[in-house]
């Protein structure tokens, strides 16, 4: 079942947005069944990675995990807003987990410090694992200052920043790089579970804090008219996009008021060459100003574990969650 689709311009092509309402539940055909359990992902939402029947592995986000069902709609529509206007973004599905199949992987259930909690079954939100999940073609979370100009496509960090200043995005914008038979790097984006003010839905400017790690990644790109360009390519798709999520959300994935959601959301549309900015002089310009040796850098193994801000330290926690 399908509540709309949308035709855009250029390379997007034709976007379908899946609707999960109650016709989906419980476990439909229309979603995807997890039949094996990999392992458990790092960050405080605990997620997990698992083989669906469709063969495939997603990362899935449990609807009631500890930091809250938010998590799972701010995922649902940062994937389907991104890749509506054109950003790479790994694929959305829900995912169903049976009883049968959470009572046989235990190791999944969720570490609190108040002792392990047995997820709820049902559809759950899950993320398309770009590329293999070990070996020497699995993708890396890591690029190096000197690998930054292998990146092929990397004119989309500029539209992936804007996108994430109008969604207010909370925490370190978070990518994963797939090498080519050439040896070159594609990016792509995930983890957007921080988007929308973060899972409390709870919008404050927090200068910076949605730039990804590696600054290098952003040398050069600010052009006026690129900028002009994404910003009248998001008022002109977004409002269409939201009209199409919004109804469609599950239940399960959200606490609050969605349709107040997009009513903040299409106001910071009208605002974003302001908000953007704003966020610019503070953030971007100042960064490009520094030399690449002045850059704060971190290891691979570093940048796994600055993956969510409940992993971070304290200071990454402040600067991520304010």
């Amino acid at each position: 079942m399908y509540a709309s689709e949308i035709r855009l311009e250029g390379k997007v092509g034709l976007v379908e947005f899946c609707s999960f309402e109650d016709s989906l539940h419980p476990c439909s055909n229309a979603i995807l069944s997890a039949n094996k359990y990999i392992r458990k992902m790092k960050g405080g939402s605990q997620s997990i990675l698992v083989r669906a029947n469709d063969g495939r592995h997603y990362v899935v986000k449990m609807t009631d995990n500890p930091i809250g069902p938010n998590l799972l709609a701010n995922e649902h529509m940062g994937s389907l807003v991104a890749k509506a206007v054109g950003l790479p973004v790994a694929e959305a599905r829900g995912i169903c987990l049976s009883d049968s199949f959470i009572d046989s992987h235990p190791d999944l259930w969720f570490e609190l410090p108040s002792g392990v909690r047995r997820p709820d079954k049902g559809m759950h939100f899950g993320s398309l694992f770009v590329g293999q999940t070990s070996g020497p073609d699995r993708p890396t979370e890591y690029i190096s200052p000197s690998r930054v100009s292998m990146i092929t496509n990397r004119e989309v960090f500029l539209g992936m920043y804007l996108l994430d200043v109008w969604a207010n995005h909370q925490d370190n914008r978070q990518a994963i790089f797939r090498r080519s038979s050439t040896n070159a790097q594609e990016v792509c984006f995930i983890d957007h579970g921080h988007m929308f003010g973060g899972p409390e839905w709870n919008f404050k400017e927090n200068p910076a804090s949605a730039l990804h790690l590696e600054r290098a990644v952003y040398n050069d790109l600010w052009q006026d008219e690129q900028v002009t360009s994404w910003i009248s390519r998001f008022q002109t798709i977004i409002p269409g996009v939201l009209a199409s999520i919004i109804p469609s959300m599950a239940n399960e994935w959200y606490t609050g008021d969605l349709n107040e959601l997009q009513r903040t959301l299409i106001d910071r549309l009208l605002r974003l060459q302001k908000l953007v900015n704003a966020d610019a002089e503070r953030t971007w310009h100042l960064s490009q100003q520094k030399s690449i040796d002045e850059s704060p850098r971190l290891s691979d193994l570093g940048i796994r574990e600055l993956r969510t801000p409940e992993t971070r330290s304290a200071f990454h926690r402040t600067r991520a969650t304010a």
